[in-house]
C-alpha cells in the first residue's frame, strides 16, 4: 500500500517563483532522471537530426523536386508498413518488466521477453510480405513505374533486418538511454555517407534507395546487439530456454495491452507517415516532397516530446506499481509545463527563420514549404504540451483510451479535413489538416488522464 502523504521527490510543496519554482523541480530525483534520460537520448537524436536533414539537403539537390518528391515516396511507404505491421512490444516489455523487476521475479521476466520476441519476428515476417505484394497495388496510385514498383519490392526486404522492439524496450527499461543515444547516430550516418556518394558520383535513382537500404539494417543489427547483451549482462538471460510454454500466464491481460498499444501506435503513423503518402497520392510526388521538408523539420522540434515520452514511461510504470498518484499527477504537471514552454519557442524560431533555413538547405525551388513547415511546427508544440498523457495512461494500464481517442481523431478529424484541404491546398492543406488533429486529440488526452487519475486519487483517500 502507498502511504496517502506524497513523497517529497517528486510533489513537496514548491517555493515561490517561477525560476525557483522550475528550479526546485529539476533538483528532485525522479524529474532529474527523466529529463537526463532524455537528455542522453536527445544528444543522439540531435546528431540523428543534423545528419538526417544533411541527407535531405543532398538528396533534393541531386535528384531535384520530382524525383525526390518520388524518393520520399518510396521511403515513407517502407516506413507506413513497418509501423503498421510490426508490434509496438517495447511497451509491454516496460510495462510487465517493471513489474518482474519489482518483484525479483526472472522466471516471468524471461517468459515476457520470449513473448515479445516472438511478436517483434511475427511483425517483420508479415511486414516484409505486405511490401513486397503491396508495391504493385499502391504504386499506380503515386506513379510509380514499373521499375519504381521492382524497387520498392526490393526495398522492403530490409524489413525482415529489424527485429527491434524487444531490445529497444530492454535498453529503455534498464534506463540505458545512454546507449540508445549512440545507436541513433548509426542509421543517419550510413544514410548520410551513402546518398553523398551516390550525388558525387552521379549515381542513378536506385543509389539512393540502397543507401537508405544499407543504413537501416545497419543501425537495427546495431540495436538488436546491444540490447539482448544488455539483458545477458544482468544476469536475466541465464537458464532461459527457447521453450514457449506459458509464455504469457504470468502477465495477465498482455495480448490486450500489446494488440491495443499496436493498435494505437499504427492509428498514430496514419497522422504521420502517412500523412506524406496521402499527400503523394492527392497531390503528386513534389506536393510530398514539399510537405515532408516541412513535417521532418517539426518532426525534429517535437523529437523531445518522443524522447521525454520514453523516459518518462518507465518512471510512471514505477511509481504505478506502487500505487503513488499524487505522485503521478505532479510529474505529469511538471513535464508538461517545461515541454510547453519549449514548444512556444520552437514556433516563434520557425517564424522569424523559417524562410531562411529552406532557402539555404533545399535552394528557392522548395520556398513553397514555408507554411506548412510553420503549421507544422505549431502542431510539435501542441504535441510537446501534451506528452505526459499517453505514458500515463499505459502505466495506468488503460491502452485502450489512447487507442479509441486515436481512432475518433483519425476517422473524424484527420482523414476527412487532410483528403479535402489537400486537394484544394496542397501540402498547406495538409499541414492545416495536422494542426487540427493535434489539438483535438490534446483534448481528449487530458480528460481523459485527469478522469482516470482523478478516480484513483479518491479511491486512496
Amino acid at each position: 500500500m502507498s502511504s496517502d502523504r506524497p513523497s517529497p521527490d517528486i510533489a513537496a510543496p514548491l517555493p515561490s517563483g517561477l525560476i525557483s519554482t522550475v528550479r526546485h523541480w529539476f533538483a528532485e530525483g525522479t524529474f532529474r532522471r527523466i529529463f537526463k534520460n532524455a537528455g542522453l537520448l536527445l544528444s543522439g537524436r540531435a546528431t540523428n537530426g543534423i545528419l538526417g536533414l544533411a541527407m535531405l539537403s543532398l538528396a533534393a539537390r541531386g535528384l531535384g523536386l520530382e524525383q525526390f518528391g518520388v524518393f520520399v515516396l518510396m521511403t515513407t511507404y517502407i516506413q507506413v508498413i513497418m509501423a503498421l505491421a510490426t508490434f509496438q512490444s517495447w511497451q509491454a516489455v516496460i510495462r510487465y518488466g517493471a513489474i518482474c523487476m519489482e518483484s525479483k521475479n526472472i522466471a516471468a521476466f524471461q517468459a515476457l521477453i520470449k513473448f515479445t520476441a516472438l511478436l517483434d519476428v511475427a511483425g517483420v515476417i508479415v511486414g516484409a510480405a505486405i511490401g513486397w505484394f503491396g508495391a504493385p497495388l499502391v504504386g499506380p496510385y503515386v506513379g510509380w513505374d514499373p521499375e519504381m514498383i521492382r524497387n520498392a519490392q526490393w526495398f522492403s526486404l530490409q524489413l525482415l533486418s529489424l527485429v527491434l522492439a524487444t531490445p529497444t524496450g530492454l535498453l529503455r527499461l534498464f534506463d540505458r538511454f545512454d546507449l540508445l543515444s549512440v545507436q541513433a547516430v548509426v542509421t543517419p550516418l550510413v544514410r548520410l555517407i551513402g546518398v553523398g556518394i551516390a550525388v558525387l558520383t552521379g549515381a542513378p535513382f536506385w543509389a539512393y534507395l540502397a543507401a537508405w537500404f544499407v543504413a537501416s539494417i545497419a543501425g537495427g543489427v546495431v540495436l538488436i546487439f546491444i540490447g539482448w547483451r544488455e539483458g545477458a549482462r544482468r544476469g536475466l538471460l541465464e537458464g532461459m530456454t527457447f521453450s514457449l510454454r506459458g509464455i504469457t500466464a504470468p502477465h495477465g491481460g498482455i495480448w490486450k495491452f500489446s494488440i491495443f498499444s499496436n493498435l494505437h501506435s499504427s492509428l498514430q503513423i496514419v497522422t504521420a507517415q502517412a500523412s506524406t503518402f496521402l499527400v503523394g497520392a492527392l497531390a503528386g510526388p513534389a506536393a510530398a516532397g514539399l510537405f515532408k521538408i516541412g513535417r521532418d523539420v517539426a518532426t525534429a522540434i517535437s523529437k523531445p516530446a518522443e524522447l521525454l515520452n520514453q523516459s518518462i514511461y518507465p518512471e510512471f510504470a514505477r511509481i504505478g506499481s506502487r500505487g503513488d498518484w499524487r505522485d503521478f499527477k505532479a510529474l505529469i504537471r511538471r513535464g508538461a509545463a517545461v515541454a510547453a514552454s519549449g514548444g512556444g519557442a520552437m514556433l516563434v524560431l520557425s517564424l522569424v527563420a523559417g524562410q531562411l533555413f529552406i532557402t539555404t538547405f533545399f535552394g528557392h525551388d522548395f520556398d513553397a514549404a514555408f507554411i506548412p513547415l510553420v503549421l507544422m511546427v505549431a502542431t510539435a508544440g501542441l504535441t510537446l504540451c501534451g506528452f505526459p498523457m499517453e505514458p500515463a495512461l499505459y502505466a495506468m494500464g488503460r491502452p485502450s483510451i489512447p487507442l479509441r481517442i486515436e481512432t475518433f481523431v483519425v476517422c473524424v478529424v484527420y482523414l476527412p479535413t487532410l483528403i479535402l484541404l489537400t486537394k484544394s491546398m496542397g501540402p498547406t492543406g495538409a499541414a492545416i489538416a495536422s494542426l487540427a488533429t493535434a489539438a483535438t486529440s490534446l483534448l481528449g488526452m487530458s480528460y481523459f488522464t485527469v478522469t482516470q487519475l482523478r478516480r484513483r486519487i479518491t479511491a486512496q483517500v
